[in-house]
């Protein structure tokens, strides 16, 4: 299959994804930074050799129009290099879960500091994370 071609669209929950080398595929989040919620592809990142990481680029919410603080879908989009199994994560922040973090700076792997700075909110429960492993034959 060739790389030109669209590539093949898969749900977020879709964590077992097949592939033939050559062959690019798209997962698409809902994203909105004006509530704080981001998502993020985090290390370790897939064995090169098996899936090359082909970036991010962003669309607007189907229902969300283009009005100021509306979301947008965030699509990362991959390729499928040659054949093995590899995995990857993606990051899913939101203002009670993540604290430190940008639209393109994930939050520090650390824990949070026992004492927080003043004024300063502590997140409450841990960002989603959703591991993918993907097949390319």
């Amino acid at each position: 299959m060739s790389s030109a071609r669209r590539p093949v669209s898969h749900p977020v929950e879709d964590t077992s994804i097949s592939a033939r080398p050559g062959e690019r595929f798209t997962l698409t989040v809902d994203q909105n930074a004006s509530t704080r919620e981001y998502w993020y592809l985090v290390g370790p990142g897939p064995d090169r050799s098996v899936l090359a990481d082909r970036g991010r680029a962003y669309a607007p919410d189907p229902g969300g129009g283009t009005a100021s603080g509306a979301g947008r879908r965030l699509i990362f989009t991959f390729e499928a290099r040659g054949s093995g199994t590899t995995r990857f994560t993606l990051l899913h922040c939101t203002f009670t879960t993540c604290r430190g973090n940008t639209a393109t700076r994930p939050p520090a792997p650390t824990a949070a500091p026992a004492t927080p700075d003043p004024g300063e909110t502590t997140p409450s429960g841990s960002p989603e994370r959703i591991t993918y492993t993907v097949t390319v034959r």
